[in-house]
């Protein structure tokens, strides 16, 4: 029976230690929107008049992991003419994805907090872009230690002895 409590214990550590971070905000400095909620969402631009434009897009992740942004515009007669774009500082590389259709993206390791999105280009007056964040967030130490508590749990309770039970009959 001490065994039994003596295995528990690393559990309810791990069970306390286990905290989610609250959704953080976000927000779009420029004409667009943006519906990014722990680190995974959609943003966009569009109708943008004529003349160089510059959106920045704020939003925040949860925990430590990778985000993937991706984006997409159309290069045609009253489009965008150029957009070049960064996340955090990095920039995403865009390649032509067949006819006047272009598209980008870029794979990065973040930490918890404030991340940043900033679209520059120049519209011949109808010019949109969209785009999109996927967050993937790495477990945390708590969520490993629940983990391996879980498959040593499970090692002892296969190992345990089985008790024989013999049977019998009266005729």
């Amino acid at each position: 029976m001490r065994h039994r409590i003596a295995l528990l214990a690393p559990v309810a550590l791990a069970a306390g230690l286990a905290v989610s971070a609250p959704a953080e905000a976000t927000s779009f400095t420029g004409n667009g929107a943006v519906n990014i909620t722990n680190g995974s969402g959609a943003f966009y631009d569009a109708a943008i008049p004529s003349g160089g434009f510059t959106d920045t897009i704020d939003f925040s992740v949860p925990s430590v992991g990778t985000a993937d942004v991706g984006m997409i515009y159309f290069l045609i007669k009253g489009g965008l003419s150029s957009l070049s774009a960064t996340f955090n500082g990095a920039p995403i590389t865009f390649g032509s994805l067949g006819g006047n259709l272009f598209g980008g993206g870029i794979s990065a390791s973040v930490a918890p907090g404030p991340q940043q999105i900033i679209v520059t280009g120049t519209s011949e007056g109808a010019g949109s872009y969209s785009g999109n964040v996927t967050f993937s967030a790495v477990p945390e130490i708590a969520t490993w230690l629940m983990m391996i508590a879980g498959v040593g749990l499970t090692g002892v309770a296969l190992r345990r002895r089985k008790q024989a039970y013999t049977v019998n009959y009266a005729f």
